[in-house]
This record gives C-alpha cells, sequence and structure tokens, in this order.
C-alpha cells in the first residue's frame, strides 16, 4: 500500500510539473522582444490591454514593505533594501475555451538600462497570484501579483502580460 501512495504521489508530481510547463495543452511561449517594425501598443492603469487570450487591466499599483495577505502563513515579511510591487489585475478571458492566466513580468528603465523582473512571488493564498489558475471562457479573476523590486531601482514601470507580443505593455508608472 505504502509503494502503490508512493508512486500515485510521483505521478501526481510529475503531472503538476508538466501542467506548469504547457499550460492548457496551448502554446504558453510570449515573444517578449519588441519588434522594432511594429508600433509599440502602450496602455495606462485601467485600461484592459488585449493579448492572445485575455484582456488584462491593472487595476491599482502600490510598493510595500512587506505585504499583508490576510494569512499570516502567506505574508512576506520586510527585506533589507527591497520593496514589493503589488499589481491588483484583472484577468478575462476572452478566448472559446478555459485558459491558464499566466504572470508576465515588470520592466523597469533605470540608469539607462531596462531591467526585466520576470519572477513574480509565490503566495499560496486566494487573491494572491496565478500560480496554475485556470479560467472559463468570457469569465473575469482578479488577483495580487507581486514581485520583489530592489529599493534602489528607479524609473518607468510597465507591466508585461504573459502571452502578449514584446509591444504590449501597461504603463504602471514611475518611481523617483
Amino acid at each position: 500500500m505504502l509503494n502503490k501512495t508512493k508512486h500515485m504521489t510521483s505521478a501526481l508530481i510529475v503531472g503538476i510539473f508538466i501542467a506548469m510547463a504547457f499550460g492548457s495543452g496551448d502554446d504558453t511561449s510570449s515573444d517578449s522582444t519588441p519588434d522594432s517594425n511594429k508600433p509599440m501598443n502602450i496602455k495606462q492603469m485601467g485600461e484592459p490591454l488585449s493579448t492572445r487570450y485575455f484582456d488584462v487591466t491593472i487595476n491599482k499599483a502600490t510598493f510595500q514593505d512587506r505585504v499583508n495577505t490576510g494569512n499570516q502563513f502567506a505574508n512576506l515579511p520586510r527585506e533589507q533594501d527591497i520593496l514589493y510591487l503589488v499589481l491588483n489585475t484583472t484577468f478575462r478571458n476572452t478566448d472559446t475555451e478555459s485558459r491558464m492566466i499566466m504572470d508576465g513580468e515588470v520592466l523597469i528603465n533605470y540608469n539607462g538600462k531596462q531591467y526585466r523582473f520576470d519572477h513574480s512571488e509565490t503566495i499560496m493564498t486566494d487573491g494572491w497570484g496565478t500560480m496554475l489558475e485556470q479560467i472559463n471562457p468570457l469569465t473575469s479573476k482578479t488577483t495580487n501579483i507581486v514581485y520583489k523590486i530592489p529599493n534602489e531601482v528607479l524609473g518607468e514601470i510597465y507591466y508585461h502580460p504573459g502571452r502578449s507580443s514584446g509591444n504590449s505593455l501597461i504603463f504602471v508608472g514611475k518611481t523617483e
């Protein structure tokens, strides 16, 4: 019985990794390199940005020195020289089948360079993050996506949703 449980657990873990890598069988790749032959598609906070499968809207963006999720086991503590960029984001599935939500990345122009923050913080509580979330056609999900940013990084901030072209961005704001 113990051997059977071990095999079932291993199969479940492998299945999760496959789902993370391939989503719901659709193309999870995104071309995040801007194409100089195409015009930039830049939206402001509050305006929906249409991507391959979703209309994505940043409702609110805040910098915080710690993240309180309402669940003491899922909070992010204060870290020296770190701020958390919290993006309250709505994803509306515009496709004809359910699709997996992908976080995307934050781009910050700082000291003449563009820094790409493509790893969001994993927070395992409702209303935070997008880990393995799928939503049905024509439905929406609002969640908070959190990025860890060094507090020295100042400049224009853009959000590039997952599965959107490199020319599609949402202007989040400017830090000084």
